[in-house]
């Protein structure tokens, strides 16, 4: 009897046994249709069933640590795949999951730990180091980044986003021809990666490479057409190109699509002032500063504006304005000065160039302007002496010889004058400016005649 009573519960328990197997198969699996439904809820109820029947079942810790994520519960999820790993040790898989949830949290430290593990138990586990090259590239760590990249494509040579990434980094690192290279590996791969194109034509513009940036954004705008991003950045492209039209065309579509931005105001007012359309450049400029009043550079170039109008007065207005909220802006303070010439004003003048100086001492363009206003106010040594400092930050200041000549002349330092005005036409003739060396050279027969001699 005893035997048989025996044998009698062994099977109730095996029968008990498949039975709770059962129910926790079935749980699990409509916990995963669930999970497809995208009803997450409904999904960790499940999962949280089957543990409670079998609470060592990493499978359900894993899936249900990946439902509370898609919840944006990674505190959840991360206890939920550190179990996972105190069951299994030698989880690969739990590993790269958790290093990813560390990721978004920006704990990246210990995402970098944790995909680092994974890797090590498996080698070849390609999500491990992709995740991981993301994390340093993050981080800043480009050398990193890209050994991992490496990794992932010599492991699955097709892989698109590892490509992706690798010309993001090249292109960070200004290895602009090896970022080419990658969004090109990209586009062959798959060729409506409309970032790809986008992303190549930043680094074909960052080598001036302006044609191939214009195709490379029309076809990223082709496969996005809200990509205001790229329509801005080939609107800079046609500007740099001088095709002025096709340049204030991109500056409408990007306004069309961001009336906002700033910047495009801006860029449009640069165009048409290069068009010598003041009144609209003046327009964006103000539209500009009305979006944000305290943009600087907008106020420089509103004082640009107004100053190739020969509005001098309300250009200084502009100048002053951009100073008061850069202090450093030694554009501002060069071009204030000139204005001040226009008006007669040479000792402002001389203030704002001896300003501008002191922030970029090694501009030639100031020196040679400064000594301008000091030849006017016939301080002739102050002149020669800033002259002399032009044509020493750029030996072929073909400018820079000749107004020191003509200061040599008014103090009677013959030779020297001669030998700086022949300079002078000689650098003119070589920068293909004829007719300014016929000119100096009919001032210097004009001046000492048969005395000329050849620098």
């Amino acid at each position: 009897m005893k035997a048989k009573r025996k044998n009698s519960q062994t099977i109730y328990r095996r029968a008990i046994a498949k039975f709770n197997q059962d129910l926790i198969d079935t749980y699990y699996k409509r916990g995963k249709t669930y999970l497809k439904l995208k009803d997450y809820i409904a999904a960790i109820k499940d999962f949280d069933t089957v543990l409670e029947l079998d609470p060592q079942n990493t499978k359900a810790y894993l899936i249900r640590g990946y439902a509370y994520g898609e919840m944006k519960n990674f505190t959840q999820e991360i206890a939920d795949y550190t179990e996972a790993i105190r069951l299994s040790p030698q989880l690969a898989r739990a590993y790269r999951s958790r290093g990813y949830a560390y990721g978004i949290l920006k704990n990246y430290q210990q995402a970098v730990a944790d995909f680092t593990q994974a890797i090590e138990l498996n080698p070849n586990y390609i999500q491990a180091y992709y995740n991981r090259g993301c994390t340093y590239s993050i981080l800043g760590q480009y050398q990193q980044a890209l050994s991992d990249f490496n990794r992932v494509i010599e492991l699955d040579f097709n892989n698109t986003a590892a490509y992706y990434h690798r010309g993001n980094i090249h292109s960070s690192l200004e290895n602009y021809l090896e970022a080419i290279a990658n969004f090109t590996e990209v586009i062959r791969l798959d060729p409506d990666h409309a970032k790809a194109y986008s992303n190549r034509g930043n680094a074909n513009s960052s080598l001036k490479h302006h044609h191939r940036a214009i195709i490379d954004y029309s076809q990223a705008i082709l496969l996005n057409p809200d990509d205001w991003q790229s329509i801005y950045r080939q609107g800079n492209e046609y500007s740099q190109l001088k095709d002025y039209r096709n340049a204030i065309a991109s500056y409408n579509e990007v306004l069309r699509l961001k009336p906002q931005l700033v910047c495009a105001y801006k860029q449009r007012g640069n165009v048409y002032g290069k068009l010598k359309d003041f009144a609209r450049a003046i327009a964006d400029y103000s539209i500009a500063i009305e979006l944000n009043p305290n943009d600087a550079e907008a106020f420089y170039h509103l004082g640009n504006a107004y100053c190739l109008l020969e509005e001098y007065r309300q250009a200084i207005i502009e100048y002053d304005r951009c100073i008061s909220l850069n202090p450093e802006h030694s554009s501002a303070y060069y071009n204030r000065g000139i204005t001040y010439s226009c008006l007669g004003q040479y000792f402002e003048a001389i203030a704002d160039y001896d300003r501008a100086v002191q922030i970029t001492p090694n501009s030639a363009l100031i020196y040679n302007n400064r000594g301008n206003a000091y030849k006017t106010i016939e301080n002739y040594q102050s002149a020669v002496s800033d002259y002399t400092q032009a044509i020493f930050y750029d030996p072929n200041y073909s400018d820079a010889y000749y107004n020191r000549g003509l200061v040599y002349n008014l103090i009677q330092k013959h030779e020297k004058a001669i030998k700086d005005l022949s300079l002078a036409a000689d650098l003119f003739q070589k920068q293909g400016k004829k007719n300014t060396a016929d000119q100096v050279f009919a001032k210097i027969q004009i001046l000492y005649g048969d005395r000329q001699t050849a620098g």
